[in-house]
């Protein structure tokens, strides 16, 4: 059995029903138990008579139910915003009071909530929504990702032709399905008719409890962020001796380092590795390279991110010296926009070659084909593979009426960031560690600084803006 994406609805085959589809923090589910919850589900939300198009909040963390969720808003035309339980009360507010939807299932209580005084503009296209993820916003508000019926085709059909996987795939998903790269796993196991395995925050924290994990259901497809797995290789049992199955290793959403894939290489010599970019706005990914020693060898300083996948474009605008420009994504896989945001929209969005475009804000190059990642164009960053804008931490931060200012900086090693310093100007003596308690009330975990630093005044450079680089140089003197 598998989810048909076109059809949007399961295709059977009676041989495979017991076959696992969905490993649960909480319960496993076969394929067969999968369609009947699903069924059960649709048939609750059936009873509020939602119009079509219209979006349901599906709020939990990795349980069964929130793939439930995810299905049966897919089934019966309703756009699905995932919101993961690291998000604090207050950014939930605000993406619900964004989205006015009616609908919030929460996968935790197995419940569903209903305002029917919060209706929301409904989208009834040609092209249906399929989901909407928010991601940071420079204001300080969330910026709702819009993705398409035919941009998750078009991300399935590559998906299945040019990774390697198949009915027997069993995908870990380690990412919240607030964040975008899980809809490699979703997407995966939903159209190939494979199985996915859920791990909660608190079991992955647990190394040995995660390892065991993986080896229990023969996860043979690891996805996640070069970070994430960065420590995890230092572990003594994570290896091709402990995890035979566990054989294809893909990243995304962050700078790939060659040691990484050494060490993974070392851990797991039978293994490949895969490397790919693309932002929300581009449906997952829009490139694909397999990291070979050979490729290793070549690039050693600066990996690859791949080759664009087909039907798709990537342009290089308003070219440097070096050949290095902005990143333009061109191809069905582009979203049609941000949720009610008409004036982002015409500054990223737009149509070339009868297809849509986005301005990713990231720059690279292109060597043999191949596509390189060089740099942000702006304060969006990734860290562990969450997008932040470090203009949304600052605006926090001054909230409180004890500082007068504040900046954040990311600290980098090579290319990747590895931490978040705000700095602030305080007449006043502020108790730092409170300040960040009173600041992880409103921001995810991942967006708290790990340091704040009380200074006297800004550096400034010759051009009268804050001297960031002598920030830095500040904060390791220190």
């Amino acid at each position: 059995m598998r989810f048909d994406l076109e059809l949007m609805d399961f295709v059977e085959c009676e041989k495979d029903f017991d076959n696992l589809a969905v490993c649960g923090s909480n319960e496993d589910l076969t394929w067969k138990e999968f369609k009947d919850k699903v069924e059960i589900l649709k048939n609750k939300i059936l009873k509020y008579n939602l119009p079509k198009g219209h979006p349901i909040i599906i709020y939990g963390h990795k349980e069964s139910d929130f793939i439930v969720s995810i299905v049966a808003c897919m089934n019966m035309g309703y756009p699905y915003i995932p919101i993961d339980t690291i998000y604090p009360k207050s950014r939930v507010d605000k993406i619900v009071d964004i989205v006015k939807s009616s609908i919030i299932i929460n996968s935790i209580e197995n419940e569903i909530h209903f305002d029917e005084n919060n209706i929301s503009t409904t989208y009834q296209l040609s092209d249906p929504i399929v989901y909407i993820i928010f991601t940071s916003g420079s204001t300080g508000e969330p910026k709702g990702v819009q993705i398409t019926q035919n941009s998750i085709l078009d991300f399935q059909k590559w998906l299945s032709n040019d990774f390697g996987f198949s009915n027997k795939s069993v995908f870990m998903n380690q990412a919240p399905f607030s964040f975008d790269l899980s809809v490699y796993e979703v997407i995966g196991f939903l159209s190939l008719g494979a199985t996915i395995v859920l791990n909660s925050k608190d079991t992955i924290e647990n190394h040995l409890e995660y390892f065991e994990r993986l080896k229990k259901y023969s996860c043979d497809s690891w996805v996640s962020t070069p970070s994430f797995i960065s420590k995890l290789l230092l572990s003594e049992v994570f290896n091709q001796n402990n995890l035979k199955d566990l054989k294809t290793f893909l990243f995304c959403g962050e700078v790939l380092p060659a040691n990484t894939v050494k060490r993974i290489k070392n851990n797991f010599p039978d293994s490949k590795v895969l490397n790919t970019y693309g932002p929300t706005e581009a449906t997952v990914a829009t490139t694909l390279v397999e990291i070979t020693s050979e490729i290793i060898e070549k690039y050693s300083k600066s990996l690859p991110v791949g080759y664009v996948k087909e039907g798709t474009i990537i342009n290089l605008l308003n070219i440097d010296e070096q050949n290095i420009g902005e990143m333009e994504i061109i191809g069905d896989n582009v979203s049609i926009g941000y949720f009610k945001n008409e004036e982002l929209n015409s500054q990223k969005f737009e149509k070339k070659y009868e297809k849509r475009s986005f301005k990713t804000g990231d720059f690279g190059y292109f060597e043999n084909g191949l596509l390189f990642f060089a740099n942000r164009k702006d304060e969006l960053i990734k860290l562990h593979g969450y997008r932040i804008e470090l203009g949304e931490i600052d605006k926090e931060i001054l909230t409180n009426k004890l500082i007068e200012d504040a900046i954040t900086i990311a600290l980098k090693r090579g290319a990747e960031v590895v931490k978040l310093v705000s700095f602030i100007i305080s007449k006043n003596n502020i108790n730092i560690e409170e300040l960040k308690d009173s600041i992880s009330k409103n921001l995810p975990y991942y967006m708290i600084p790990s340091d704040i630093v009380k200074i006297d005044n800004f550096p400034y450079n010759a051009n009268h803006k804050i001297d960031k680089n002598e920030l830095i140089n500040l904060y390791k003197s220190l």
